[in-house]
């Protein structure tokens, strides 16, 4: 093919001819030029190829001049639709900016209109809080006799059940426990106690609410449960030394929450309708708490919690609680001298050389993390002990449950003589003369000595 001279089907040649002006400028191609213009393959000549593939040949200058004309064109178009597609583009961004914008202010005055209708109901003013209206003596009276009313109600209908219908207790506990826990998450979780929601203690009620629903039968978990409500978490009570004061709905939920629960696995173990879930294969002869669900798996369950907490506190939530001031167990334990758990954490540290003999605690610190979070470990790894001798005995079970509730009820019984007699009137008269009141009242923040910090 090469030197051959290709005609059109009109027999006139697409070559230079003799009379072409530009011939002397023109070479004729070697085999390979040929064969690169006469390819069929669709991705073998594109337009970057045939600038490329003019600049190493030699064509007529005005071939070379159109070309390059058209490349030049092109490119100004293709700046002009990226123009334009990029001013469309802003344009579109700006739009939904403005309909973001515009949206996030509707939903502003949304809840400001709802907050306001709120505090008007509630209030009978739309421009008072509702957190200060509750502070209002009045209001603080009322609360607290409905309280009184319900914490009677609630122990003697939790008495009841136990008695009359000890298998049905388990019903009775889950919509009780969780009315109250759900209670104490809206009244905690817009201040600074939020944290106190993800203590051990919780945890447990969730995890014995899942149980009695959706694994009823389950040895392995009703004897972790069993091992937990009877051991970390009943135990609190005295640590914490909760109080049995019907008026302070904060107080009557610390405590049910902290008590229930072994009530709860009481019933299972002792007053199940048929073989207890708590014995392998449901004989009661033969019914033990295994070594493995005892310590390995129950103390397990306890590190997952932990591990858990930790990230919540110091990854997930630990800038919130720098910049809000947030209360966190280990924050709240280190900064409360006369707390039990503060007074012997500390003497533990110093006697062993880990803290100075005059070095404090410091809650920003690792080192006082860590001693926290050890000295919860050796606590409930202590309190997990007496569980098999429970498990094992029903009056060892009954008799151990009973002195940890009348050391409650002695704790309540001294609150209201020596304590909220003389606390409760000062509070009113403080206020109605118009004199600071440093302690607020009872079901509005929790006291230091009754809340499930820890556990």
């Amino acid at each position: 093919m090469v030197g051959t001279n290709p005609e059109t089907s009109d027999g006139s040649s697409l070559s230079p001819t003799v009379d072409d002006p530009d011939l002397d400028n023109w070479e004729m191609f070697d085999e390979s030029t040929e064969k690169f213009l006469l390819s069929t393959d669709d991705d073998a000549l594109t337009l970057i190829d045939l600038l490329g593939f003019l600049d190493e040949v030699k064509v007529p200058d005005s071939l070379r001049k159109r070309t390059k004309a058209w490349g030049n064109r092109l490119q100004a178009e293709r700046k002009k639709m990226a123009k334009k597609f990029n001013s469309a583009k802003d344009r579109l961004k700006e739009i939904r900016n403005g309909l973001r914008r515009r949206g996030n202010e509707v939903t502003r005055k949304l809840e400001e209109h709802s907050t306001r209708t709120a505090r008007r109901i509630i209030t009978g003013d739309s421009n008072k809080r509702v957190r200060d209206y509750v502070k209002e003596p009045p209001v603080v009276r009322m609360i607290d006799c409905v309280s009184f009313t319900l914490g009677v109600i609630l122990l003697v209908s939790a008495e009841f059940m136990t008695l009359r219908f000890p298998h049905f207790f388990w019903i009775f506990y889950v919509i009780t426990a969780w009315a109250m826990i759900i209670t104490r998450c809206i009244l905690w979780w817009g201040g600074i106690f939020k944290y106190f929601l993800f203590d051990f203690c919780y945890f447990v009620n969730a995890v014995c609410s899942l149980v009695v629903l959706f694994f009823p039968n389950n040895t392995v978990l009703n004897q972790v449960c069993f091992v937990w409500a009877n051991g970390p978490v009943v135990l609190a009570m005295v640590t914490w030394r909760n109080s049995l004061v019907f008026h302070s709905l904060e107080k009557v939920t610390t405590l049910y929450i902290h008590a229930t629960p072994s009530i709860l696995t009481l019933c299972i173990r002792w007053y199940s309708k048929g073989p207890s879930p708590m014995c392998e294969g449901g004989d009661e002869g033969a019914c033990s708490l295994s070594l493995w669900n005892w310590w390995v798996m129950s103390f397990s369950g306890y590190l997952l919690w932990q591990v858990l907490q930790l990230m919540l506190t110091e990854v997930l939530g630990g800038e919130e609680i720098q910049k809000k001031g947030l209360q966190t167990s280990c924050r709240w334990i280190s900064t409360h001298p006369r707390m039990p758990v503060h007074f012997l954490s500390l003497k533990l540290a110093r006697s062993l050389g880990i803290m100075g003999k005059d070095e404090k605690f410091n809650y920003k610190t690792w080192k006082t993390k860590i001693i926290f979070v050890t000295f919860q470990a050796g606590y409930t790894f202590f309190t997990m002990l007496p569980c098999k001798v429970l498990f094992e005995s029903f009056w060892a079970h009954l008799v151990y449950l009973f002195i940890l509730y009348v050391y409650c009820v002695w704790n309540g019984a001294r609150y209201y003589i020596h304590i909220f007699a003389e606390r409760y009137t000062l509070q009113f008269i403080a206020k109605d003369d118009n004199i600071k009141v440093v302690e607020p009242p009872p079901a509005v923040i929790p006291n230091p000595d009754s809340t499930c910090k820890g556990t």
